[in-house]
């Protein structure tokens, strides 16, 4: 999610780093071929980089640890979608930052090798920017590096997620943390509205991304100062229609059938549920599985009567929408 093209580990080729949905940070080597498969970032015992929550692979189950909290900390359920690599210490080394979708933070694990040799630490420890940890609203979406100024340091943006759905939670926006750090070590300062957080309150057609903001910047427009190109979802409610008698009536009956399905669904689950009940974890699994494929005539069958009705009162009845879209901020203050 949000890859970085970087060197990582010094030989003269880009590699790409990124975070994904798993919580690990993860590696794609690059040579003059091109790249390779992608790897998990490890650690310097050999251990997989993760906060809290991440998906372990040989359970196939969403697991959860504490084993690398800083002490005196206990983030609750922290989990890692967006890394980036950059010298926060600078001792000449790339560290590594880790964005938490389940909070606003972001951590660090400190380099404790050297230049093309990176030796991860055991510990996350939390970022600072203005003298306190980083907790952008809407939690962490992605993190960007790109030197906003023009000052010759690297400063760090970060997009945020917000409510992804149709809910009434706030969605996301951008903010802007300076590095006011020398060249030694960066010091990153209080927090910059680039773009403010959505109210997501659009009428009738998208107006702006309003969750899942996924950021990029530069000099788009050729103008000498940095713009920011933008991907997320946009949430709006299209202008309800006029029905005739008739056609309200349609709603209430299709509305009718749709609960009659729902409760068939449920009626499956439950049955697949109970053949399961009473066993040990693995065979537990096993058991609904079977049961769960051997109702898939009758779910398949659920699901594509749902999905006509629900096309049918959609047409009706236009529901909330949801859609991706990328959008471009021009800069508009004088240099």
């Amino acid at each position: 999610m949000s890859p970085q093209f970087v060197d990582f580990d010094r030989d003269g080729q880009l590699d790409i780093v990124a975070g994904i949905f798993d919580g690990s940070p993860h590696l794609a080597r690059g040579d003059q071929t091109g790249f390779g498969a992608p790897e998990q970032i490890l650690d310097k015992n050999g251990e997989r980089i993760v906060l809290n929550a991440f998906w372990n692979i040989g359970k196939k189950q969403w697991d959860d640890t504490h084993r690398f909290d800083a002490p005196g900390t206990a983030p609750q359920g922290a989990h890692a979608t967006s890394a980036v690599v950059f010298d926060v210490d600078g001792d000449g080394d790339l560290d590594l930052l880790l964005g938490d979708h389940k909070s606003g933070n972001v951590y660090v694990r400190h380099n404790e090798g050297g230049a093309g040799q990176p030796s991860f630490g055991t510990v996350n420890t939390l970022l600072h920017a203005g003298g306190s940890p980083i907790d952008v609203p809407g939690t962490v979406a992605t993190l960007r590096l790109f030197d906003w100024d023009r000052d010759g340091r690297t400063d760090l943006l970060i997009g945020s997620m917000g409510d992804a759905y149709s809910g009434t939670g706030d969605g996301g926006g951008v903010f802007l943390f300076r590095n006011e750090g020398s060249d030694k070590a960066a010091a990153f300062g209080k927090s910059v509205t680039l773009i403010p957080v959505s109210k997501k309150d659009a009428i009738d057609a998208p107006a702006r991304p309003d969750s899942g903001l996924y950021l990029d910047a530069g000099d788009i427009d050729g103008d000498g100062d940095p713009d920011l190109v933008v991907g997320g979802y946009s949430h709006w409610t299209p202008k309800a229609r006029a029905l005739t008698t008739e056609q309200q009536q349609r709603v209430v009956a299709i509305r009718a059938e749709q609960a009659k399905l729902a409760a068939e669904l449920a009626t499956l689950t439950e049955a697949a549920q109970k053949a399961a009940e009473g066993l040990a974890e693995e065979e537990a699994r096993k058991r609904y599985a079977s049961a769960y494929q051997a109702q898939r005539k009758e779910r398949d069958a659920n699901r594509a009567a749902r999905a006509l009705l629900d096309k049918e009162l959609g047409e009706l009845v236009p529901p909330a929408q949801r859609r991706s879209f990328v959008w471009l901020y021009t800069n508009t203050k004088p240099r």
